[in-house]
């Protein structure tokens, strides 16, 4: 509750009817803003490169580089044109990565379990309330841009933006755009289904960068073949070319089988009584299944915890 606004997130929100009118909107916004993430990924991707470039044979952190470009991207196809300029962004994404590793914590954890242990002196807390502050404030401004339509203070790809663009995440949550149905949201729904979309897409898309550059420094004939397949590939590949680029399929794959973004997958609440895998599973149940341990079973993988594409 001190992340989502009291519990009204996409992620761990109960299933209500608000939650589900939430994630209705949610699925339908990005379905209709789907058609512009192919140009936004080329777009991001060339900047992205050109940044690598800029650091010549410097050391630096992949894993930081990663995360503000996915979150640029994220940005841009929540925002559209008024996207926040880079320093602001760059900002935010840190904010971001520090407020999951503080959440994480178990002196942080235990206040949803004992709300009693906020009243205590918690360095902690006061850190998470600083940053979830920060990040709210900067969800916020968005939605405010959008809703005024004032282009001040953006980056300079959108000074000659007369209004918001109708085309974005944030407009059809708004209900600006005249193809979405049900209206908008409430401000809390609003704002932490902003937020869940960066949380849920930042730190997981640059984990998984950050690995596949890991395991992919081990194994340079990998790198020439995966360069061979998209040298072979007519034309510059795109979102919608993965069926043809098989290796390239394989290895973020793998990737992802030996090291998901989330060893455990969120908790699912059972519903009604039922069973799983030949046990009994009651009522209100609360299930977290354990995505590392099923994708390196030694009972199905021969060599489990091997990089094979």
């Amino acid at each position: 509750s001190l992340v989502s606004q009291g519990g009204r997130d996409l992620a761990l929100g109960s299933p209500c009817p608000g939650w589900r009118r939430q994630r209705g909107a949610v699925r339908g916004a990005l379905a209709r803003a789907g058609g512009r993430l192919g140009p936004l990924l080329w777009l991001q991707g060339r900047e992205l490169c050109e940044e690598l470039r800029s650091h010549g044979e410097a050391p630096l952190d992949p894993f930081e580089v990663f995360t503000f470009h996915t979150c640029s991207t994220i940005a841009r196809l929540l925002f559209g044109d008024l996207v926040p300029p880079p320093g602001e962004l760059r900002a935010f994404s840190r904010c971001l990565g520090e407020l999951l590793q503080v959440w994480g914590h178990s002196s942080v954890r235990a206040l949803d379990l004992l709300p009693p242990l906020r009243a205590l002196p918690n360095p902690g807390l006061r850190k998470l309330l600083r940053l979830v502050q920060h990040r709210d404030t900067f969800v916020e401004a968005q939605i405010r841009r959008h809703q005024v339509g004032t282009p001040q203070h953006v980056s300079s790809l959108c000074q000659e933006c007369p209004s918001p663009p109708p085309d974005t995440v944030l407009a059809a949550l708004l209900g600006r755009d005249p193809g979405a149905r049900g209206g908008p949201l409430s401000p809390p729904r609003l704002h932490m289904a902003l937020v869940d979309l960066f949380i849920g897409g930042t730190e997981t898309t640059a984990a998984a960068l950050g690995w596949a550059v890991a395991f992919l420094l081990h194994r340079p004939e990998l790198q020439v073949r995966l360069r061979a397949e998209l040298e072979w590939a007519q034309g510059p590949p795109g979102p919608g070319d993965m069926g043809r680029l098989p290796l390239l399929q394989a290895t973020v794959s793998e990737t992802l089988r030996l090291r998901p973004p989330a060893p455990l997958a969120l908790p699912h609440c059972a519903l009604r009584h039922t069973s799983l895998g030949g046990l009994p599973v009651v009522a209100g149940t609360v299930l977290v299944p354990n995505l590392l341990a099923a994708q390196q079973d030694p009972d199905i993988w021969q060599h489990p915890e091997a990089f094979l594409p």
